[in-house]
């Protein structure tokens, strides 16, 4: 009977399991065969280095990919701040003696350094939520350890306080960013030692800001890190990151990216990045093969084979057996998927991710997909990792900055797809992939290193030669002789940030001038008005600012029935008349986020500016990301201007007829508009018939008057006029006659 690959292999339960340090920060067993690398080492010396002297730094990022380790060391870190008589803690210290002997410097430092009351160990594992709302639940936790053993009504004021934060969140309330800092140095003060905030998946609340747009909460996060230096209430600020702020905020304008960078410069960043023979090692670990002894001789000859014939650079760090322990995973795609989930994959799209999720195209599935026939060993080639960052990672891959090569190798692929045999297709993604990740290198894509890749055996590569050959004849992929590479990435001469850049710095049009141009705002209908009356009413918008008189202000259209100002000024206008020049109520919304709102506009301007010019004409690749850009940041335009003006959000500031109001949500705003449309237009006849109840008849209503005046005039002495049916002559007895 065939059987699948998932009846020989699988995923070991041990590498499944992540840390989380909120779950586990009284849990010993947390510390459970970790293993302390010259990685994490280095991180403990440059954090003990902060620890002993609060003059150098007191703020740290631990960025790498998912899987790196960055969880575990923080976990040791923080069990290592216990107080001296907790488990956790001797435990920590016996791991470092373990590693380093007793008499290092490392197991000296952090066994004195740390005070015998320990820190004040404030975790959290962070979510799409402000930032304020991630440290009030991380203090929240730490003060339910380290006053665990007083009383509740003898413990310090600011720890009941921080129950009624917790509270006030878990009900929905809004912590506001600007109480955070006092309320942490308020929390070393009374607990008489250090406090170390560690902050897991810190990433989730950067998503929320740039989602949200909530600029205060980053520069919440620069002022925890530059809080005084007070001997008295330390401060000690860890975050753990699976990429760059730069990168979380991939959505922003370019401006709003560079000021995330410069917020990061407030942390000294220690980078989590194994190489990639060490990743391959990894995932050597993660896949379980008990299952699979009577191939353990046919794989272990197989990785000698492989070995032999990988290019010398590419072995150097590894050995036979490293290559037999990631089976089935080809041995070239095993060295290409580190480096490729470094450079491109998203901060939830990880190497991890690609083994264990059920996702399409990834490792678990291929397992639960291939059949083993006989003795042939199947392994899963880079054709599917390509197709797994595609179909999984999607489009959003694209949009990500300085990726015009993905973008090339993509719209290519895509392109020629259908002209294309199976085989063909996959020897294209293929070199692509390898295009993708390097052209310099080992892992270039050399025809003998392609033909490797694709096959199951040493064998079958002389096999694969044709459909390259296939693919040179037909120009689709070319061969540069010098560097001995196939590539079908040629790139682009035109940088687009650059471009970008550029128009930013020449054009100063004021924000009222660039949204009239490139988003214009639709006119609003007063509903309730117009359903109970049957006249539709609605009010014209327009973007102003203090550039605009409003006691000369009038509506552009005359048809409308009143004008809506949204306010883009700095300050609040100071005289709000209560009609426009020809008689027309007049509202004036004021917006929030206005420095967001104006830089989105002007990228949104920058990307449709740079759309025209001539030398995207002759450049596909530039042209593509121009246009990927492009939906991107109209996008997050038409996301800032719902902020803007999302008065449920802001409680934006009003003026309805010259009286200041305060707007609650939508629906608030909606009824403001009838209410002042009952007022204005009080006489308005109530006539429900949209056939005359118009500004211009139709053709059919035109007809219809006539039809019905002349059955006034010659059928009056009829019943209902003679009228029958349902037309709209009918229509028009019922509801002016009837």
């Amino acid at each position: 009977m065939t059987k699948l690959l998932s009846n020989y292999f699988s995923l070991n339960r041990r590498y499944s399991r992540s840390i989380n340090i909120e779950r586990d920060l009284e849990r010993s067993e947390a510390l459970a065969g970790y293993i302390m690398t010259e990685r994490s080492l280095d991180a403990l010396r440059r954090i003990l280095t902060g620890f002993a002297n609060p003059e150098t730094n007191r703020a740290w990022t631990l960025t790498g990919v998912y899987g790196t380790g960055k969880s575990s060391f923080a976990q040791f870190l923080i069990s290592a701040c216990a107080d001296r008589e907790n488990h956790q803690r001797q435990q920590a210290l016996a791991l470092l003696e373990s590693t380093l002997e007793s008499d290092s410097q490392e197991y000296l430092a952090l066994s004195e350094t740390i005070p015998n009351q320990g820190f004040f160990r404030a975790v959290v594992t962070a979510q799409r939520e402000p930032l304020s709302h991630t440290i009030v639940r991380a203090l929240h936790r730490g003060a339910e350890v380290f006053w665990r053993d007083i009383a509740q009504s003898k413990q310090p004021k600011v720890a009941r306080g921080l129950v009624e934060l917790k509270a006030k969140i878990d009900a929905g309330t809004t912590i506001k960013s600007r109480a955070i800092p006092s309320l942490v140095q308020e929390v070393a003060q009374a607990a008489k030692t250090p406090v170390l905030l560690v902050m897991d998946e810190l990433g989730k609340n950067l998503e929320f800001v740039a989602q949200n747009q909530g600029q205060e909460d980053l520069y919440l996060l620069q002022q925890l890190a530059e809080l005084p230096r007070d001997s008295n209430s330390q401060v000690y600020l860890i975050g753990l990151l699976h990429q760059s702020f730069a990168d979380y905020g991939d959505r922003l304008s370019s401006v709003q990216r560079n000021e995330w960078a410069k917020i990061q410069g407030r942390f000294e960043d220690i980078p989590f990045k194994d190489s990639a023979p060490q990743m391959m090692r990894l995932m050597g670990k993660a896949i379980e093969r008990s299952g699979a002894e009577k191939f353990a001789c046919a794989i272990a000859n197989q990785a000698e084979e492989w070995f032999e014939l990988l290019p010398k650079e590419l072995t150097a760090d590894i050995s036979p057996e490293v290559v037999n322990s990631t089976y089935p995973l080809h041995p070239v795609a095993a060295l290409v998927l580190p480096e490729l989930c470094t450079q491109y994959a998203q901060n939830d799209r990880s190497l991890f991710t690609f083994l264990t999720s059920a996702e399409p195209y990834s490792f678990n599935r291929y397992l639960e997909e291939t059949q083993v026939e006989g003795m042939e060993l199947p392994t899963l080639k880079l054709d599917r990792v390509y197709d797994y960052f595609i179909e999984a990672v999607g489009m959003g891959i694209t949009s990500r900055p300085k990726l015009q090569r993905w973008i090339e190798v993509q719209g290519l692929i895509n392109d020629v797809a259908k002209t294309l045999d199976a085989d063909s297709l996959r020897v294209l993604k293929t070199i692509g992939t390898l295009n993708i990740v390097t052209t310099t290198g080992a892992l270039k894509a050399t025809r003998s290193l392609v033909s490797l890749a694709l096959s199951n055996s040493v064998q079958e590569s002389e096999n694969w030669q044709r459909a390259i050959d296939n693919l040179l004849q037909k120009g689709i992929v070319t061969y540069r002789r010098q560097v001995d590479e196939l590539r079908i990435w040629e790139g682009s001469d035109f940088n687009v940030d650059s471009a970008v850049a550029d128009y930013l710095a020449k054009q100063r049009s004021p924000l009222v001038e660039l949204l009239c141009e490139i988003r214009p705002m639709a006119p609003l209908v007063a509903q309730r008005h117009s359903y109970l009356t049957g006249t539709l009413r609605y009010f014209e918008r327009r973007y102003l600012d203090e550039s605009t008189n409003l006691s000369k202000l009038s509506c552009l259209n005359e048809d409308a029935d009143g004008l809506i100002a949204d306010w883009l000024g700095e300050e609040l206008p100071q005289r709000v008349p209560a009609m426009t020049t020809d008689g027309k109520p007049l509202i004036v919304l004021c917006a929030a986020k206005l420095e967001t709102l104006r830089m989105q506009a002007r990228e949104f301007a920058a990307l449709k500016y740079i759309q025209q010019a001539s030398e995207l004409q002759s450049d596909g690749v530039a042209r593509r990301e121009v246009r990927y850009r492009l939906v991107q940041a109209e996008e997050l335009l038409d996301e800032s201007l719902n902020q803007a003006f999302d008065v449920a959000e802001n409680r934006n500031v009003c003026w309805i007829q010259a009286k200041r109001e305060t707007i609650r949500d939508v629906r608030d705003l909606n009824a403001k508009l009838s209410q002042v449309c009952d007022r204005v237009y009080s006489k308005t006849l109530f006539l429900w018939n949209e056939h005359i109840n118009r500004r211009d008849l139709t053709s059919q209503g035109v007809k219809a008057r006539m039809e019905l005046i002349a059955a006034m005039l010659e059928k009056s002495d009829l019943e209902r006029l003679g009228f029958e049916g349902y037309g709209p002559e009918v229509s028009l007895y019922d509801s002016l006659l009837a």
